[in-house]
């Protein structure tokens, strides 16, 4: 692909193909005339257990809705962020530049928007925010809200016939400015602790509680103590953690011990039930569940592949 940009309809279904999708796609729309977005739907009745690495879209957001139950495991530069079933009627946000590997043990209905970061910054513009928002990178959730306005421009043929591109772009116009008022964050974080700080998760505070994090892998650390670090409600510094990482505080602490759980099958000899406790897990039993869920492996056979590969 010449550009980051999809440019052409024509690169629209060859970011599919590259991304492991040789189906025809059912649905294939834009670039659109004012927002320069793109719409892809495919299906596909049977599973596909090959991994497949995302094509990049750097200056553009994904939005991922499932329209159907999905299982699949999910890796974000080599990292976890998804193992196991994606129930219907699910979107994730996920941000520029991301690059990701995937494997699908199931059926699947499959929308993927790209929405062109200038698009997005316009409308952060126009809110009059003092700090321009950008998209926050979620997990699988539902919105009632965002899927109609996907069902809407996926029936924009049938809703309005010739002017069925100008239906798309006003439901994407309407789906950034959604977006932005409801899974966006500052793009530039207060640092200090000031104002704002003590009611959000973000700056020199965030990255504090996320160095403890890993410096603490083999604990076993409650949310209550995470949140007395920041001084905050048990409640507010799980809503805040989430909204600034994408994930709940166990679940991104599980992330970071299987990313080192990883990174010691590789560069160790170490047996795998030390690796288990040395990564927080009270058994090399829990630790092998685990580790298989995300990976769709155990950790010797992990081991074995990877180093044969290198």
């Amino acid at each position: 692909m010449a550009s980051a940009l999809i440019n052409t309809t024509e690169e629209l279904q060859n970011w599919f193909h590259q991304s492991g999708v040789s189906d025809p796609l059912h649905t294939c729309i834009g670039p659109l005339p004012l927002s320069k977005a793109s719409l892809g739907r495919w299906s596909c009745n049977r599973p596909d257990e090959r991994i497949h690495s995302n094509f990049p879209h750097p200056d553009c957001y994904r939005i991922a809705v499932m329209l159907a139950p999905l299982e699949a495991r999910i890796w974000d530069a080599g990292s976890p962020i998804w193992g196991g079933m994606i129930a219907a009627n699910r979107f994730r946000i996920c941000p520029p530049g991301e690059s990701g590997s995937w494997r699908r043990m199931s059926a699947c209905d499959i929308v993927n928007i790209f929405i062109p970061i200038t698009f997005v910054d316009q409308f952060a513009a126009l809110r009059g925010d003092h700090k321009h928002n950008s998209l926050t990178a979620t997990s699988f959730t539902h919105d009632k809200q965002v899927l109609e306005l996907v069902h809407q421009m996926l029936d924009a043929r049938i809703i309005a016939g010739p002017l069925a591109t100008q239906v798309c772009d006003s439901a994407m116009t309407i789906l950034v400015s959604y977006l932005l008022e409801h899974y966006s964050k500052p793009q530039l974080q207060d640092e200090s602790c000031g104002v704002s700080g003590l009611s959000g998760l973000s700056g020199a505070r965030l990255r504090k509680i996320l160095a403890f994090m890993a410096e603490h892998l083999d604990a076993m650390i409650s949310n209550a103590q995470l949140a007395a670090i920041c001084n905050m409600s048990e409640a507010h510094f799980s809503r805040e953690f989430r909204r600034a990482m994408g994930l709940p505080p166990h679940q991104y602490m599980m992330k970071l011990r299987l990313e080192h759980a990883c990174l010691a099958l590789l560069q160790e000899d170490a047996r795998i039930v030390d690796i288990a406790y040395e990564c927080g897990f009270n058994n090399a039993s829990h630790f092998t569940r685990s580790f298989a869920a995300q990976f769709g492996m155990p950790p010797a056979q992990y081991r074995m592949q990877r180093r044969c590969a290198n």
